[in-house]
């Protein structure tokens, strides 16, 4: 009788002890959200001659290549696998998802945003002028970046990046 008596105050000490953290965590991440979303002052815009030029499938395809973006820089940040967004050749050139990241950003760095700058468009490729805001040693920097997707059999493919 006398362990079932510890066990039960046992279990309610880790349930309160649970809760108790749960809620500092909740109350974290509504605090967090309060403080440190960021604040869009002004945007990029593409002029009138630039998105009149455009077809309906070329304004999907940068749409889309700016997606697989956005999709990789989540992979590289949540250290996923962002070969599946290159294609052969670049996934070739660096092995793994691993060097494939440390290409782009340096190791011990977080991505805090990311957005498209610019764009291009030719025949079977896409040019993505983008920035990302990231964290490194305490600092916060932004590095611009072109990335360079073909179109391939699986869609947008990234090729390389300068």
């Amino acid at each position: 009788m006398k362990h079932r008596w510890l066990s039960l105050a046992v279990f309610a000490a880790v349930g309160l002890l649970g809760r108790s953290a749960c809620g500092q965590a909740t109350e974290r991440n509504l605090f967090e959200e309060k403080i440190f979303p960021i604040e869009a002052m002004s945007h990029f815009a593409v002029s009138d001659d630039k998105l009149a030029a455009l077809t309906d499938a070329q304004k999907q395809a940068v749409v889309e290549a700016r997606n697989d973006l956005m999709a990789m820089l989540q992979a590289i940040q949540h250290r996923g696998d962002a070969r599946k967004y290159a294609t052969q050749d670049l996934v070739a050139k660096y092995g793994t998802s691993t060097a494939l990241a440390a290409s782009l950003i340096e190791p011990e760095t977080s991505i805090l945003a990311a957005g498209v700058s610019d764009f291009a468009v030719g025949k079977g490729t896409i040019r993505l002028n983008f920035f990302a805001v990231v964290s490194s040693e305490g600092n916060i920097i932004v590095s611009e970046k072109t990335a360079v997707l073909k179109e391939t059999d699986a869609g947008w493919r990234f090729a390389g990046f300068e």
